[in-house]
């Protein structure tokens, strides 16, 4: 049986036909992903693989950084939370906190009263129909909603499921509700999961609508599946409704993928894409799973998932400078030897800017670029529509979209299209160092070097010394995140050792002496400090083998870049298989210290039953069903393997504790 493997990464789109019983890639492809129209990056990369291997394939299966690096980036489309129970006063002086989850302003929510019952001794709904009439004025600018309420548990979501029912009712945009997708306790975590995923919707979608045009303008009728964070298969249906499962898509794809090219017992995995650079573990050929929800950038969610941290790293990190200083930005802008070789007209307007030699402390060698069209959305200022409206034609360098509107570029303020994904910046980033070393033998090298000639004047360095700054620049942030990451695993109790600024001084410490210690080993002093990893780093993606093996050095350990390495988020998409999960809660109640029985939610309706053994075998029925159908719906077709189990939580470990409630798991797998 074959397959095909698609990832869709911010830089490059790849492609590859698996052999699902020898386990070997056949082939594979790359092109670049194309941001304004993604069908055009996929048709691409599809389309350098042999027709008639593409037309022998039984599976679709798809993996994308794009809500990762939605995530790292804090992009995506614009969403707000209906927060329902919530107290406004207590929100505004809490405000820090929820920032430090991932929340801009309290703008994003919108806050309705009520009170749940069992929880309150006078509980009350909502203002039903107050929500009905209030909807326009509250999310006509939204492209998408999420529904959070105070305490699902104790009526199973009841608020969530009816305000929802309201919202489609009465406007056509998308709606998350959190009880469809978390069973979290930490209400914030929530409320970051249901945001996320709301806004990640509208992209989400218009990835797989892409993909499924492109195949049906080919013919294909295969099913399509997509990888989910924790390294398993899910449906098109199912990544349409929860795309948050999506966010650690690329990366736990990059995992499988790394992994089955490897073959390592113990590894390290580092996939290095356009964006970001992705960090996970092997131990024993399975990757180590995260227990507290993702963290991604500045997003802490309930997202269950592979332990994988992600930071901005990758080829098309910006390149800037500032107080005659180069430094390498965590944003991702369009590489400008890539720009030069899709417009023309990006050449001459470097060149222009070249012969000036001039001194700017803005980054005036960059272009802004239009990536989506805003049309008729509401929201957008009437100047903000005039820039995209300018961006039509094709990218402007930042002083003439400035002259245009007649101001100083220190004061064109575009943030929001940024965030909003309408517009991308293009200027220098390691893909053009790559272009211009001679490492990377693609577009449009004129264009690299004309752009370090406009940049060079702003820095107090000799021009030729920029492209290998900017190499010790990637290496540097790597090492240091590697060796982050693999002392808070060790140390990971220790809190205090991460606290401040201290770690990051003892980062540059170990930086310092690690190079000392390979570059000049005469020199290097019996004291120093040298950080030796025990496990091997497994590099995939694209530009990995121009930096791994520096990095590895330092670090004392071995740097593997396996074949295909470039394509193995690709694979690890079409290799993974469909797991479904879901979980039943038995809560016991209690009054006066009496319990009096047990309860069980089935999709919102409760049920008691006085007798525990009762209330277990209907929870056990319940989840048995659920996780059938999340199978159903996930694209497992044949009947899966279904294992059952229980976790008791009690007020003390032994049979002597108070029963609170009871964790009943259902897990479904392809036979």
């Amino acid at each position: 049986m074959l397959g095909i493997g698609i990832d869709t990464g911010g830089t490059c789109t790849d492609a590859v036909i698996y052999d699902m019983g020898s386990r070997k890639i056949l082939c594979g492809g790359k092109a670049l992903t194309t941001k304004e129209n993604l069908e055009i990056g996929i048709a691409n990369a599809l389309d350098t693989l042999p027709p008639e291997l593409v037309k022998q394939a039984e599976s679709l299966a798809l993996s994308t950084t794009l809500a990762t690096n939605a995530a790292v980036e804090n992009k995506g489309c614009r969403a707000k939370l209906l927060l329902i129970g919530f107290d406004p006063s207590i929100m505004e002086h809490v405000k820090d906190i929820y920032a430090s989850y991932g929340f801009r302003d309290m703008d994003q929510f919108i806050i309705i009263d009520a009170k749940v019952e069992k929880i309150f001794s006078e509980p009350y709904d909502p203002d039903w129909e107050d929500l009905r009439c209030r909807l326009p004025e509250y999310f006509s600018d939204c492209d998408a909603v999420g529904i959070v309420q105070k305490h699902p548990r104790a009526n199973g979501g009841r608020f969530e499921l009816t305000a929802r029912r309201i919202m489609q009712e009465e406007m056509s945009i998308p709606v998350t509700i959190a009880y469809d997708i978390s069973d979290e306790v930490d209400i914030l975590k929530t409320c970051a999961g249901t945001m996320l995923n709301a806004r990640l919707i509208p992209l989400i979608a218009e990835f797989m609508e892409a993909v499924r045009h492109v195949m049906e303008k080919r013919g294909l009728d295969v099913p399509i599946s997509i990888v989910r964070s924790d390294g398993s298969l899910m449906s098109e249906e199912m990544a349409r409704e929860c795309p948050v499962e999506t966010l650690l898509c690329g990366p736990a794809a990059s995992v499988v993928g790394g992994s089955t090219l490897a073959d390592r017992e113990d590894a390290i995995i580092v996939d290095m894409g356009g964006t970001t650079t992705d960090i996970a573990i092997v131990r024993k050929k399975e990757p180590v799973m995260a227990t507290n929800g993702i963290h991604i950038g500045q997003w802490k969610t309930m997202v269950k998932g592979l332990y994988v941290e992600t930071f901005g790293l990758g080829g098309d990190s910006a390149v800037r400078f500032k107080n005659h200083e180069l430094y390498l930005d965590t944003v991702r802008v369009i590489p400008l030897s890539i720009l030069a070789a899709e417009y023309d007209s990006v050449l001459p307007k470097l060149k222009a800017l070249a012969k000036k030699k001039r001194f700017h402390s803005c980054w005036i060698h960059e272009f802004y670029v239009l990536q989506k069209d805003i049309g008729d959305k509401k929201g957008y200022s009437d100047e903000e529509r005039a820039v995209c409206e300018a961006l039509k034609d094709g990218p402007l360098i930042t002083m003439e979209l400035a002259e245009r509107f007649g101001k100083d570029p220190h004061f064109l303020r575009l943030e929001r299209l940024e965030q909003d994904g309408v517009i991308i910046k293009s200027g220098l980033t390691p893909t053009d160092m790559m272009v211009l070393k001679g490492d990377f033998a693609r577009y449009d090298k004129e264009a690299a070097e004309t752009a370090l000639l406009c940049f060079a004047p702003n820095v107090h360095m000799p021009i030729e010394d920029i492209p290998d700054t900017v190499y010790e620049l990637v290496v540097r942030r790597m090492y240091r995140n590697l060796a982050r990451i693999m002392l808070r695993q060790q140390y990971g109790k220790k809190k205090a050792l991460f606290a401040g600024d201290s770690l990051e001084e003892l980062l540059d410490v170990m930086y310092e002496q690690a190079v000392k210690t390979l570059d000049n080993p005469d020199e290097v002093e019996e004291a120093s400090l040298n950080f030796k990893l025990n496990m091997p780093l497994v590099g995939v993606g694209a530009p990995i083998h121009i930096f791994l093996p520096r990095v590895a050095a330092l670090l004392g350990t071995q740097a593997v870049i396996p074949e295909n390495a470039g394509v193995a988020n690709a694979l690890g998409a079409v290799a993974s298989r469909v797991v479904a999960r879901v979980q039943v809660r038995v809560k016991a109640e209690y009054k006066d210290g009496y319990c009096y029985g047990y309860e069980v939610f089935e999709k919102g309706k409760l049920h008691m039953f006085e007798k525990y053994g009762d209330a277990e075998e209907f929870g056990f029925a319940v989840a048995h069903r659920e996780v059938l159908e999340k199978a159903k719906k996930q694209g497992i077709k044949s009947s899966p393997r279904v294992e059952l189990g229980k976790k008791q939580i009690k007020s003390q470990a032994d049979d002597s504790g108070v029963l609170f409630e009871t964790w009943i798991t259902a897990v479904a797998t392809e036979e």
